[in-house]
């Protein structure tokens, strides 16, 4: 993670003059400013920083969701973007970073560091609220979370390849963002007219063809950097197939002129689309009514979305359930159920997906629910305070709350398996419960103004959440390693759906140059 740093004591009336650097803060009412300063007083989260000249502030591929607001000093950007393009950005006093990660709950573009003593104001995606309350706050930052999020795309996506960083300037403003909650929701519909051009920024769409038979067939599911709406815009304005959410998603729609621009000005973009069409053609005469079933099925039960599965071999397992019983064992209570949906010969059983859209993550108040880089779900459990809201969003049910004693126990018996390794243990102060952290905020006294009893029981949660964390920290993966078949393996979505020669949900993201 990015290196860590002395937050630094500052009231609400001294921050206001320090963003007054800022243009997204000029035109606040009092009204505006005085709910802004109330929730910096009392949002977890919301902190300004200090960095020392050199110190790392965030660091490339990491899901830190928090906007960030330089309020004086100087930090940089040294780095080479996906195509190989040396890029060198400077943040002065009032600057903005982290729309990506704070608005669309992406990864960190780049490293950033602190080109000397450096103060930034750390606001949490959960608290970007008190600034959008603002109308010209709130179009500052969509227009620079636009600008960002077509700059990014367009620089990873291989239909892209040919097109220079000055036609993308031209493009931007062509381009809109388009976010859906739910699952299901008709972006494109056949047989009807359309005007856009998509590229899937985040999430899942659904691709789906009714057939002159009547049958209603599920194609594919595509995923981010692919797209859609090309066949209608370069075959005649009316839509080949049909394209639905597979859940929460985002897009960027680029209009018909922007789209005309492209084609013309690069026919190697067009050249690429149109062997796109092609295939998506062949795939209506490949894909059966059995294997759009199991398609249908996989995305409701989010098995498309899911960026890690656990899969049982049914051909290998023996239903002895060794499996079941080594994750009990480690972590006090099983998080695997070993029933679910069946794919091939393989079962998916209920277990953490590591979703690509984590209901829990976003229903945390805490940020206590995280993402690493490779893509897994964790808690930062020194940050929970045992709401269970994570657990009641899932919505596969795959998050129980475990009393603390059982959470506890488990904790150690994983530190003696790891030859004395620390696991988290919430004693004798978790970090929300520390002077200044959740209950100043919420009720504006620290720590050390509480009877000393409430001291001794306050940091104590009952219940802690768990979940399938890929057996973090550990030497084997427990129901992997005491599966005597080799039946239990982890496998990513898209490899599964492959494996048994079913539609490809491959992404046309290109990998970046340092292989990561």
């Amino acid at each position: 993670m990015a290196q860590h740093s002395n937050q630094v004591t500052v009231d609400a009336a001294g921050l206001w003059p320090m963003l007054a650097r800022c243009a997204a803060f000029d035109t606040f009412t009092d009204r505006e400013r005085e709910s802004f300063q109330h929730a910096f007083e009392h949002e977890y989260g919301m902190a300004v920083r200090r960095f020392a000249a050199g110190d790392l502030i965030c660091r490339k591929g990491e899901f830190e969701l928090d906007l960030c607001i330089v309020l004086d000093g100087r930090a940089e950007v040294h780095d080479h973007d996906d195509r190989g393009v040396e890029v060198h950005t400077v943040y002065e006093s009032g600057s903005i970073f982290g729309e990506l990660g704070a608005m669309g709950g992406r990864p960190r573009s780049f490293d950033v560091v602190a080109a000397r003593e450096t103060l930034i104001l750390y606001i949490p995606r959960h608290a970007l609220k008190y600034i959008e309350i603002n109308q010209r706050a709130r179009t500052i930052l969509a227009d620079r979370y636009r600008e960002r999020a077509v700059r990014a795309m367009t620089g990873r996506v291989e239909l892209f390849n040919t097109v220079p960083e000055s036609f993308v300037d031209e493009l931007i403003p062509h381009c809109g963002i388009v976010r859906y909650d739910l699952r299901g929701v008709p972006i494109v519909q056949q047989g009807e007219e359309v005007d856009g051009f998509y590229i899937i920024l985040d999430g899942f769409v659904q691709v789906v063809r009714h057939r002159a038979d009547g049958q209603r067939r599920v194609l594919a599911y595509l995923r981010e950097g692919e797209y859609f709406g090309e066949m209608a815009l370069l075959g005649g304005g009316r839509a080949w197939g049909s394209a639905f959410t597979a859940g929460k998603c985002e897009l960027i729609r680029i209009d018909r002129e922007g789209f005309t621009q492209l084609c013309r000005r690069y026919p190697a973009a067009e050249r690429a689309m149109r062997e796109v069409i092609a295939r998506q053609q062949q795939q209506e005469n490949e894909v059966t009514g059995e294997l759009s079933d199991l398609l249908e099925k996989s995305g409701q039960l989010g098995v498309i979305q899911s960026d890690a599965l656990l899969v049982m071999d049914l051909d290998r397992c023996i239903k002895c359930d060794n499996c079941v019983r080594a994750c009990e064992s480690l972590h006090g209570r099983s998080r695997l159920i070993r029933n679910g949906v069946q794919i091939g010969k393989y079962l998916v059983p209920s277990a953490c997906r590591h979703c690509d859209d984590p209901k829990c993550m976003s229903a945390c108040p805490t940020g206590a629910v995280r993402r690493r880089p490779e893509g897994e779900i964790y808690f930062k459990y020194d940050q929970c305070i045992g709401c269970g809201n994570c657990a009641i969003a899932c919505p596969f049910d795959n998050i129980t709350m475990i009393d603390t004693p059982s959470f506890d126990k488990a904790q150690a018996h994983k530190a003696s398996i790891a030859g004395g390794k620390e696991f988290f243990r919430p004693y004798p102060m978790a970090q929300h419960h520390a002077a200044g952290g959740l209950l100043a905020r919420l009720f504006g006294r620290g720590r050390e103004q509480e009877p000393a009893a409430e001291q001794a029981r306050a940091h104590v949660p009952p219940s802690f959440p768990i979940k399938c964390d890929l057996c973090d920290g550990l030497p084997f993966m427990g129901c992997v390693h005491s599966c005597p078949t080799g039946a239990a393996i982890r496998i990513e979505a898209a490899e599964l759906f492959e494996e048994i020669h079913a539609v490809s949900v491959k992404s046309h993201i290109q990998r970046a140059h340092d292989g990561e």
